[in-house]
């Protein structure tokens, strides 16, 4: 499949915000993974700044969508950050950041992030929509010049995929064990929200936004961070997840999404 452009489902939803509301889950998803955790121990400063590696990634990754027709140079620009990050983690295990297992688990965070995002806040994803959105992010994987070996074939496969690496790989790594600990006791700041009202709000917001998040999450994960789900829990977030789709058309457009994707749309507007 050709990349993914202008009226494709990548463009209608990947600049959605209300992916970051589900942030937490990506953090969580990679810094388990242990060549990916152990990368973000050894050579960024987690424990300095918990949010903003996340923060500074997701314009360059959305880029690899909405840079269109250039998003080669953007893939390119991101894979050349990682050439450098490799070592050997506290167990002894070599890892490598362009390892095609560990880069591929990254990318296949945040896909699966959007995916859970539109179907909790959005609409319930047909079998059809399914295999195109998994197509159009493979086709914008492929950019970034590593291995997809490991990749599976289709949506099918990535369901299998999600569910063997959340079983059988994914533990608690030390820099995981700190992000749970962040969500329990925020960090004294974030960098999205002005800290006089970060401060009035960290604790109930954080307790909230941690509530949501692991409601995403596959139950071999919660069992491995010792989280609980009840079926009350569930009902619950159906009832946020319905008023956030309520509200989210009298958002105004510029909060609605992200600056990158509002970037391409008028782009591509002013050249028709």
């Amino acid at each position: 499949m050709d990349l993914a452009g202008p009226g494709s489902l990548h463009w209608r939803h990947a600049g959605d915000n209300r992916v970051l509301l589900l942030l937490v889950r990506v953090g969580l998803l990679q810094l388990m993974h242990p060549g990916l955790g152990a990368g973000v121990h050894d050579h960024s400063d987690f424990f300095g700044e918990p949010w903003e590696r996340i923060i500074r990634s997701v314009p360059q990754i959305q880029g690899v969508t909405f840079d269109w027709p250039r998003a080669a140079a953007t893939a390119e620009k991101i894979t050349a950050y990682h050439l450098d990050i490799k070592g050997v983690d506290d167990r002894g295990r070599r890892y490598h950041a362009l390892d095609p297992e560990t880069y591929f688990w990254a990318h296949l965070t945040i896909f699966d992030t959007m995916i859970r995002s539109i179907e909790l806040f959005d609409h319930r994803l047909s079998d059809a929509e399914k295999a195109q959105l998994y197509a159009e992010t493979m086709a914008g994987y492929r950019l970034y010049g590593v291995s997809d070996r490991c990749a599976p074939a289709d949506w099918v496969g990535y369901e299998r995929y999600l569910d063997r690496m959340c079983r059988e790989v994914l533990e608690v790594t030390p820099v995981a064990k700190g992000l749970l600990d962040f969500v329990e006791q925020p960090p004294e700041r974030f960098p999205l929200v002005p800290a006089p009202i970060y401060r009035l709000v960290k604790r109930p917001f954080g307790k909230l936004l941690w509530w949501v998040n692991r409601g995403t999450l596959h139950p071999a994960v919660l069992a491995r961070i010792g989280a609980r789900w009840t079926p009350r829990d569930e009902r619950l977030l159906r009832v946020f997840a319905k008023v956030v789709h309520v509200v989210w058309p009298l958002v105004p457009y510029r909060l609605r999404y992200s600056p990158r994707s509002r970037e391409a749309m008028k782009r591509v507007a002013g050249a028709v």
